[in-house]
């Protein structure tokens, strides 16, 4: 029933809920990992809880953005067997959206002068 819906009708998404779907564009993962990707990618600026990762990644298996997937054989972590995830084209869509709704107010951003290129000095962006 959710999987049917656009992927207009998920946005905008959390930041968090982004990184997920950033997470699992090119392999499936669990939890764990998912959470240590995330942390690498924003280079420790967006470090996530293991209570929030997993209660987003079951409202996102639910609403179709997701799919539960069988571990690699190889996968023996000497505990219980790790649930992995992978993007649905739902949720490959979403993530697609949002970046380009992303994209669009970057651009509004810069072009309104709030912030200068990238890189540029503090207060660069303001007029005299």
């Amino acid at each position: 029933m959710n999987a049917r819906r656009s992927p207009a009708e998920h946005l905008p998404l959390s930041p968090h809920v982004f990184q997920i779907l950033l997470s699992l564009l090119h392999a499936d993962l669990h939890g764990y990992s998912i959470l240590k990707d995330i942390a690498r990618r924003t280079d420790g600026e967006m470090v996530l809880g293991t209570s929030t990762v997993y209660a987003a990644l079951k409202r996102m298996a639910a609403s179709g953005l997701l799919s539960d997937v069988a571990g690699p054989a190889e996968d023996e972590s000497g505990g219980p067997p790790r649930q992995y995830y992978r993007i649905t084209e739902l949720g490959r869509s979403v993530a697609r959206e949002e970046g380009l709704r992303i994209r669009k107010l970057h651009g509004m951003v810069t072009a309104g002068a709030l912030l200068g290129p990238l890189g540029a000095p503090a207060g660069a962006e303001e007029r005299p």
